[in-house]
């Protein structure tokens, strides 16, 4: 179990909600429009007064933060890997660098934190070896069904007697060979994936269950430690939309993006730092490229 993914180092747990603020820009269209869409005279004194509203909500209001998350994955119908938004992922805000508290937790300690034996590590390793070759072999799979069914489809609007047809017919028999032998390899790849797995399962759940007890002792201060660097902010937190998109409102100053997504065999864990001021949105990715990629087994 690694640290940064235990329950009780959740910074949702001091988190309070973000409170949603009017646009300043509402409060100026109003001073020159009635509510029946007429055009109202306006006094330059007026005028002044509503631009002084606008820029003092723009000097005191929060900060905004866009974030924008997307991966490569693979659809399971095509095969194919592509760029795809993350939904429904909780993203915080964080007013404090939680690695850093982890750090500094480690270090002090009692005892050092239980490590991998060396023969256990080499057989994670097989593992993740079998799981990435087995999924390339599911990938290619995939993709010839795919092109299969697409010359099926074709095959139906021709007749037989035309030439077409015999066309898709003679490239449908050479691809189907390339199919069915995918598909051996594909599920013998697997078989190789899960009897990796069942030999070294309960050795890896052993060396787990050592690393949460550690856990349990070593990071029992974590909420004090977030609380004294919190600097009396809360966090903030919100989810990504159908786009992989959410925006956020915090008060300026530095946070950290923190979120995590876990896929068939990956997990993906952001702590991204950024700095907040007043005024232009600050725009983040989450990526695979600014993610640790964990594997799951």
């Amino acid at each position: 179990m690694n640290k940064r993914l235990r329950a009780g180092a959740d910074p949702g747990a001091v988190a309070g909600d973000a409170l949603m603020q009017r646009r300043g820009e509402w409060y100026l269209a109003e001073a020159f429009h009635d509510h029946n869409g007429g055009e109202v005279p306006m006094k330059r004194s007026k005028f002044w007064s509503a631009a002084l509203v606008l820029l003092t909500a723009a000097a005191c209001g929060p900060g905004e933060v866009v974030v924008t998350a997307e991966l490569d994955r693979m659809d399971p119908q095509t095969g194919e890997v592509a760029l795809q938004p993350v939904q429904n992922m909780r993203v915080d805000l964080v007013p404090y660098d939680r690695d850093q508290i982890f750090d500094s937790l480690s270090a002090a300690a009692a005892s050092p934190e239980p490590q991998m034996p060396q023969e256990l590590v080499i057989a994670r390793d097989s593992i993740i070896v079998a799981q990435q070759e087995w999924r390339a072999a599911e990938s290619e799979w995939l993709a010839l069904r795919e092109r299969l069914q697409e010359i099926s489809e074709e095959m139906d609007q021709f007749s037989p007697a035309e030439s077409r047809y015999a066309e898709l017919f003679a490239e449908f028999d050479q691809l189907e060979v390339q199919y069915l032998d995918a598909e051996d390899r594909r599920n013998e790849a697997f078989q190789e994936f899960d009897r990796l797995q069942q030999e070294t399962f309960a050795e890896l759940e052993q060396h787990q269950a050592l690393v949460g007890a550690w856990e349990d002792d070593a990071f029992a201060d974590f909420s004090i430690a977030a609380a004294e660097r919190s600097g009396g902010r809360d966090v903030v937190v919100d989810t990504t939309d159908a786009t992989g998109r959410t925006v956020l409102r915090p008060d300026p100053g530095e946070w950290w993006v923190y979120a995590r997504q876990q896929l068939a065999t990956e997990e993906f864990y952001w702590n991204v730092p950024i700095q907040v001021d007043r005024g232009d949105p600050v725009e983040v990715r989450l990526t695979r490229e600014n993610a640790e990629v964990r594997p799951v087994f």
